[in-house]
């Protein structure tokens, strides 16, 4: 009897597990058609220049940023949440010597992977939307090295990684349709990791594209018919 017991009381559990996945994920569906039908999702494109700020600028020179990202207005449209993933390149000159390396680099480039969550204010003036927010990532920093191999004449280049924590300020207008809206704005980042024994601190200006998503609203009550 303990035998064909133990087997009934796995399906039972299996079966309630089943259910309640099944329910969580219509329940998490319905609110994410839900928030993108009242046209509160707008995905963002951007791109522009990076500028390094302070003593970093005799290691780092300024060269090309981007970022790709979500603005998510909240119940009250006066607030966001702003998920993003910046992209910066640096011009890189080399000030200290590396142990591990024989060369000291120059013009060179400098890469950077930032993941950030902030948090915003709008504020509308006519036609004009003026945006701010503040918030807190972390991602990693490719530094450039490189040995010269003189039997084989050739130069190997590595990437030293490192990871960063960062604080991201965000500040900037856009102008158009509620669909759609082109947007410039400043982003300064103070990351905790220092390069070449200096504080990094970098600004970036961005001009892009801001795009609602309420379409894909659409698309998820597809998927909820196939479930």
């Amino acid at each position: 009897m303990n035998k064909l017991c133990i087997p009934l009381f796995l399906l039972a559990l299996t079966t309630g597990l089943n259910r309640a996945n099944a329910q969580n994920i219509d329940t998490l569906l319905d609110k994410s058609q839900e928030i993108l039908e009242k046209g509160r999702v707008f995905s963002i494109k951007g791109i522009g220049m990076a500028f390094p700020i302070g003593e970093v600028s005799s290691v780092l020179r300024p060269r090309f940023s981007s970022e790709i990202g979500l603005q998510i207005l909240c119940k009250n449209p006066r607030y966001f949440i702003y998920p993003t993933l910046d992209y910066v390149n640096f011009k890189y000159d080399q000030k200290y010597d590396d142990p591990d390396y024989g060369y000291k680099m120059k013009n060179a480039s400098a890469k950077l992977y930032i993941a950030t969550f902030s948090g915003g204010l709008v504020t509308q003036v006519k036609k004009f939307r003026i945006f701010s927010s503040a918030g807190i990532g972390g991602g990693i920093i490719n530094e450039p090295r490189g040995n010269v191999d003189t039997e084989a004449s050739e130069i190997n280049f590595r990437n030293k990684s490192s990871f960063t924590g960062t604080l991201r300020l965000n500040t900037g207008v856009d102008y158009g349709k509620r669909t759609f809206k082109f947007f410039a704005e400043i982003s300064y980042m103070l990351h905790t990791r220092q390069i070449q024994h200096s504080n990094m601190h970098t600004l970036a200006f961005n001009v892009g594209t801001r795009t609602n998503l309420y379409r894909l609203a659409k698309s998820i009550e597809t998927i909820k018919k196939q479930l």
